[in-house]
Order: structure tokens, then C-alpha cells, then sequence
């Protein structure tokens, strides 16, 4: 979730900085809980500021390694870097831990100067308040607790000993850490951390629906469900793996159904939704207008707790309305990705096919695209058979696509013959280089001439 109230706005280091007015207003009141002064208030508010903006800047300038030009955001009762991309897991833990790495050197190097500075005054407490902040801050960030660093490194190194299948058991891990910690401080009447744990962890509810999940003997939490969006990532599991152009796991030759599910992770595969959505989908960017496709790789995606909480509470339906209403394409990719790595598919695809109202056609167009994007070539194919001739062109050559990219020539022949039924339409390049792939084939050919003679060249 971003920030819903206006901000400061402006650049540091190159980075997008946005101050939310959430943060300074919670801040101001920490503040005026300590009795300070007028001017000691200001300085308190700058000080935090300044000390989380340096623990975002940690977590930035590691992203910056990896060519990511990430956003960073204060907010609530803390702050964000978000970047619109998904870090392996290796990665993702060491730029998590860059955020502390900074902010509690700073706080030593405050520490070795505040000696000489004078025994009273504003100076004097800005240093203190700034070793405070930076070293709380930074110890804090570094407990095993949902939506903090502390949590995303736990559970990203189940990943990394365990494999993809040691993500729940992380989860669970991160939950019953963040519940004992919980507790623990409000018995030693540290509630200011209680309520830290719950801000965090209502944005961040995946370690407590799997835990909830195992205390109840139910699915064991959310399977391969991403967080809610921490320190430099999109919310989704991290992928080994980058994507092609067109979604599909280099060296995997297998058909989309068996593939494991695949977060985006390049911009290059933003580029080729953003094409395939304009293509199937036109009324998305406007009837009059293309999308930018620069913008949409180097813009951060939006956060999506609540459609984390429809996937975890298994609302299909919910997670269907959302995504026909929502116009934003990285926010319909991150719906995909997020039903994807759910596994919830078949479930949502029986959701639509149930449902008889305006929202039906509209999903199941972007449903597709986003399946075929991220490789679930036969799940997007399901997604144009449920869409028939009210899909489209655009759905049909969609079609034809993703059964040349499943190596089905007799699918993909049905998808054409319904296209020059539908058209006429211009074919992209990036449809006739995934069409070619079936090889020579004189049927398909006869039927790219057909469209290439139909298709308005105006």
C-alpha cells in the first residue's frame, strides 16, 4: 500500500523521494508524547526523518548494484524502498541487510563524536536522538518480525537452504517470531514496539495466515504467496531465474501448465505485458492511445496487500472484480503474478466462468495476457476458450500465440482461422516471432498471408 495522504516530494541522490504527511503527523506526536520543547519537536522530526531516510538509502544505493532505480517512501510509522522488481533470494537478503548495515555505523560514528560536542543544547540532543533513532531503528529492523528486514532475511533463508518449498515454513517462522516479540514487549511495557509489530503486520499478514493455517489444520498458509512489498521488492517470491521477452523460463522446455510459477522480474518482460495488454486488450490505454512502455519499465509497481489478503482468504470472486476494474497494467501484472504464484488459477478460472455479470470478459482478457506473459502458456489458452468470440481479435491471436509457444500447431491454426473470422487486425512483430516458432507449416502461412492482406494498414 502507498501512502493515501500528500507528501513532500523531491530527489536525493538521484532517488525518488516522497515524505508522507503520515509520517511527519506520527512523528510530531511521538514527539509531543516526550514533552518536548517547540524547537526540540523540530529537531526530533527532522532527526527521524533524516535517520530513516539513511536506512532507505542503504536499502536504494544496494539496489542501485543490480541496475534497479528504486522509490523511496516515508510513511506511517516508517519507511519504504520499493523498487517494482523482484530480487532473487541471495540478493534480496543483502539488500535487506544494507538498510542496518548504514544506519548503525551512523549511529556509532555519532556516538565517537559526541564527546567533544558541547554538554547541553540542540546539537547535543540531535546527536542523541540521532544515535537513538539509527541504532533502534536498525536493531529493530533486523528482529524476525513481518514486514521488517528482519523477516524478509529469515524467510529468504529457508529459500536459500531449503528451496522454494522452504518459503511457508519461513513464514510460519517470521509469525510465531513476531507474535512472541509482540508479547515480550508488552510485558516489559515496551508497547511502542507492539504497536510497530501490528502497523507492519496488517500490511504484511502472510506469516500469520500461515501460521493461523497450521494452528488451525487447515493448507498450511498460503502457498508461495509473495509479502507484501519490504525493502526492494514486488511482493512476490523470488525468482532464480529471469524471464524472456515473452515470459517463458530460459531452458525450460516444457509445456506453461508445469512450469513453476515465475515472478516478473525483468523489464523486459513489463515490456512485452505492456505490448500483448494494448494488443488484446486496447481499452486498457485508452481507444486513442498507446501505452509508454519506458515508463512502464522503470516505474515502481504499486502494492497490493489487499488482493494478498482475497488470495490468502481464497476470494476468488474478490480477486476476479479487482482485477476487471483495475487499469493500471503493472497493477494487473502484479494481480497475475499473484494468483500465479498462489496457485490459484483453476480456481479463479471456474470463478469467472460462474460469473454471468460485466466483469467476466474484461478478467479473463487480462487474466490471459498476464498467463501467457509469465509463461502459463495452456492456463492462458483455458483463459480464450472460456472467452470465445467475445474475447476478440486480440484475444484470438493472443491465442494462437500461446499454442505456438506450447507447440500445439493444431490450436494454433484455430486461433487463426478465428482471428481472420474476427479481423481484421495487424499482427505485431512480437506475434509473428512467436507464430514462426511452430516452424514451416504450409496451413499457418496460407493464414498470415490472409491476414497480412486483410490487416488495415492505415
Amino acid at each position: 500500500m502507498t501512502p493515501s495522504l500528500p507528501g513532500i516530494r523531491f530527489n536525493l541522490f538521484g532517488f525518488p523521494v516522497t515524505i508522507g504527511v503520515d509520517f511527519l503527523l506520527i512523528t510530531l506526536l511521538i514527539g509531543l508524547q516526550a514533552s518536548r520543547p517547540g524547537v526540540g519537536i523540530l529537531e526530533w522530526v527532522v532527526v527521524v526523518a533524516v535517520s530513516i531516510l539513511i536506512h532507505e538509502l542503504g536499502h536504494a544505493f544496494a539496489l542501485s548494484r543490480y541496475n534497479i532505480q528504486p522509490e523511496i517512501r516515508l510513511w506511517g510509522m516508517g519507511g519504504l524502498t520499493i523498487s517494482g522488481f523482484v530480487l532473487p533470494p541471495r540478493k534480496s537478503i543483502l539488500v535487506s541487510l544494507a538498510g542496518p548495515l548504514v544506519g548503525i555505523p551512523v549511529a556509532v560514528a555519532v556516538m565517537v563524536v559526541k564527546p567533544w560536542l558541547p554538554t547541553s543544547g540542540l546539537l547535543t540532543d540531535a546527536a542523541s536522538d540521532l544515535i537513538f533513532v539509527n541504532l533502534w531503528w536498525g536493531i529493530v529492523n533486523l528482529l524476525p518480525i513481518a514486514g521488517l528486514d528482519g523477516g524478509n532475511i529469515l524467510t529468504n533463508l529457508f529459500v536459500v537452504v531449503i528451496g522454494q518449498r522452504g518459503r511457508t515454513p519461513g513464514l510460519i517462522v517470521v509469525g510465531l517470531c513476531s507474535v512472541a516479540i509482540a508479547i515480550g514487549a508488552v510485558v516489559i511495557g515496551f508497547v511502542y514496539l507492539t504497536i510497530v509489530i501490528v502497523f507492519f503486520g496488517i500490511f504484511n499478514p502472510e506469516p500469520y495466515f500461515s501460521l493461523w493455517r497450521l494452528a488451525s489444520g487447515g493448507p498450511r498458509g498460503p502457498r508461495a504467496l509473495g509479502a507484501a512489498p519490504t525493502k526492494g521488492s514486488w511482493a512476490g517470491v523470488g525468482a532464480e531465474t529471469r524471464l524472456d521477452s515473452g515470459g517463458e523460463r530460459k531452458g525450460d522446455a516444457g509445456r506453461g501448465r508445469d512450469r513453476h510459477p515465475t515472478a516478473v522480474a525483468a523489464a523486459e518482460s513489463r515490456r512485452a505485458f505492456g505490448e500483448a495488454l494494448v494488443e488484446t486488450l486496447p481499452r486498457v490505454t485508452g481507444a486513442n492511445s498507446t501505452l509508454d512502455l519506458d515508463e512502464l519499465e522503470r516505474r515502481p509497481a504499486p502494492l497490493l496487500p489487499e488482493v494478498v489478503g482475497m488470495i490468502a482468504r481464497r476470494d476468488d470472486p474478490a480477486v476476479a472484480s479487482r482485477l476487471a476494474s483495475e487499469t493500471d497494467p503493472l497493477a494487473v501484472l502484479g494481480i497475475v503474478t499473484r494468483v500465479v504464484e498462489g496457485k490459484r488459477i483453476s480456481q479463479l478460472l471456474g470463478a469467472l466462468r460462474r460469473d454471468a455479470g460485466d466483469d467476466r470478459v474484461p478478467a479473463l482478457l487480462k487474466l490471459q495476457v498476464g498467463l501467457h506473459v509469465l509463461g502459463r502458456f495452456e492456463d492462458s489458452m483455458a483463459a480464450a476458450s472460456m472467452l470465445g468470440r467475445s474475447g476478440g481479435a486480440g484475444s484470438a491471436i493472443l491465442e494462437a500465440r500461446s499454442a505456438a509457444r506450447a507447440g500445439d500447431r493444431k490450436r494454433a491454426t484455430a486461433a487463426l482461422e478465428r482471428v481472420l473470422a474476427l479481423g481484421p487486425v495487424l499482427l505485431s512483430d512480437a506475434a509473428l516471432g512467436d507464430i514462426v516458432r511452430l516452424g514451416p507449416d504450409a496451413k499457418i502461412a496460407g493464414l498470415l498471408a490472409k491476414l497480412r492482406n486483410a490487416a488495415p494498414y492505415n
